[in-house]
């Protein structure tokens, strides 16, 4: 038992480092070489000159994997923190008061989840236009939908308890027993939620810089894997290595991290 936690603490810790490692150069991109600037032929491969090789305009790999960090982690914290608050506000005040706010909020949020995904994202990013602000507020607007479930069985939980009916017969109120009581007794599972929904808000944002709702002005791993795919298939590698193994680095750390939180709620 003790070598399994230990073995998970340590796989915690490598999984806070890859995050450290990331904000870094995410922060190192602010002053980093410019990105649009050519520094060699079209397509060279990975060496000195250039650490990850170049595309087929001769601008920079890597400066572009450092500066498509930057959008990454602004899209996975906003979007997934905008989930979190939204799912967890709802959620508490549904479990908190119960009857008819219950019934209309709960029935909301299943009609609001049965849409795919997908779809909601696109039409939020045609009606809100390109931007990363667009990014963060789809990511927000459709994943809150399972924050919104554990904080309202939580507030479920709580309207039942002895200490809230006391409370409540004392004239303490809604927003005063969500604050003292709800807030506390979810912290562990919204800490939780909000790594999970970081590493899905990451893949969300990359998918939608694919299909080009991300900012137009700026690099974004999403764009890098989108114009990868034909180079790839001429054999030139190395396009789609700077964007999908930031990718990948930053949603296992993110995954390892969400296990973590996991078994300490456990």
């Amino acid at each position: 038992m003790t070598r399994a936690l230990g073995h998970a603490g340590r796989l915690a810790l490598l999984g806070l480092g890859g995050f450290v490692v990331l904000a870094l150069g995410a922060a190192a991109g602010l002053w980093a070489q410019a990105w649009d600037v050519p520094v060699g032929k079209a397509y060279m491969s990975p060496g000195t000159d250039a650490w990850l090789g170049t595309d087929a305009l001769g601008y920079d790999l890597f400066a572009q994997a450092v500066q498509g960090a930057r959008v990454s982690l602004v899209a996975g914290v906003g979007g997934a923190a905008g989930a979190v608050a939204v799912g967890g506000a709802l959620g508490a005040w549904a479990g908190l008061r119960g009857g008819w706010t219950d019934r209309l909020l709960s029935g909301a949020t299943d009609a609001f989840a049965a849409v795919p995904p997908v779809v909601a994202l696109l039409a939020m990013a045609l009606a809100l236009g390109p931007g990363v602000s667009t990014v963060v507020v789809a990511i927000a607007a459709t994943q809150w939908t399972g924050v919104f479930r554990a904080a309202r069985a939580e507030g479920q939980r709580l309207r039942a308890a002895d200490y809230y009916r006391a409370a409540q017969a004392m004239g303490a109120g809604t927003l005063h027993q969500i604050g003292w009581h709800v807030v506390p007794a979810l912290r562990p599972v919204l800490l939780s939620a909000l790594v999970v929904l970081f590493a899905h808000a990451v893949k969300v944002e990359a998918l939608l810089a694919y299909l080009g709702a991300s900012a137009p002005e700026l690099p974004s791993w999403g764009k890098l894997l989108a114009r990868s795919g034909s180079e790839l298939a001429r054999g030139v590698w190395w396009p789609t290595l700077a964007a999908s193994a930031p990718l990948a680095l930053l949603v296992l750390c993110a995954q390892v991290l969400a296990d973590r939180s996991g078994r300490r709620r456990e």
